[in-house]
């Protein structure tokens, strides 16, 4: 019997789509994982999350609770719209029962939303688990201090056009950046809608 993840979020756990049935063989990180899918193995890059690098703060308790969550286990891929990312790797919505791993990371605090066009199905989801966490601090919420309405203004989230990255007003990547580049966003979501990511270092 496949074991069933508890979620952690009080949301709606989403219903999966067509999947495909594999055996996860190796944890490489917090959102990527290699299996054995029809007698061959693939890379797996987990859609609609990103993790800290393993050398980044955090990375090592993302990767270990992935590891946790997937290791040795048989699991269902979803896909999308994508096949491939640029690198290879398959892009799928990894279930184990009635519980996706890509939301639980975000649920957990190990996993921001860095949704990317045209893979957004659950996009929405995805988001609503986040500011639960966020709220909750979960994981690395719990370790961000939380800017000052100074320091957010009016303008608390900064992207820059050419990174197609978001920060927070605060980061210090905002005062090295250019000014024509900046673009400034009232919510994390309306920037991710936008198609810009999260910042690494401050996490917005």
């Amino acid at each position: 019997m496949t074991p069933r993840v508890p979620p952690t979020s009080t949301q709606a756990a989403p219903s999966k789509g067509r999947v495909e049935v594999a055996r996860v063989v190796r944890v490489i990180d917090g959102d990527t994982i290699v299996v054995e899918l029809n007698g061959r193995t693939y890379h797996v890059r987990y859609i609609g999350i990103d993790t800290p690098e393993p050398d980044e703060p955090f990375g090592r308790e993302a990767a270990e609770q992935n590891a946790a969550l997937v290791s040795g286990q048989t699991v269902e891929l979803e896909k999308d719209i994508s096949e491939v990312d640029r690198y290879g790797r398959l892009l799928r919505y990894v279930w184990i029962g009635d519980t996706m791993i890509n939301r639980e990371l975000v649920c957990q605090g190990y996993a921001t939303v860095a949704t990317y066009p045209p893979d957004v199905k659950y996009q929405d989801i995805f988001l609503a688990c986040e500011r639960e966490a966020r709220e909750a601090g979960r994981g690395f919420w719990g370790a961000e201090p939380a800017p000052t309405a100074q320091q957010a203004g009016n303008c608390p989230y900064i992207g820059n056009k050419n990174s197609k990255v978001f920060h927070h007003a605060w980061c210090s990547s905002v005062a090295q950046m250019n000014p024509a580049n900046k673009v400034c966003f009232a919510t994390r979501e309306e920037a991710i809608a936008q198609g810009y990511r999260p910042c690494k270092n401050c996490r917005p």
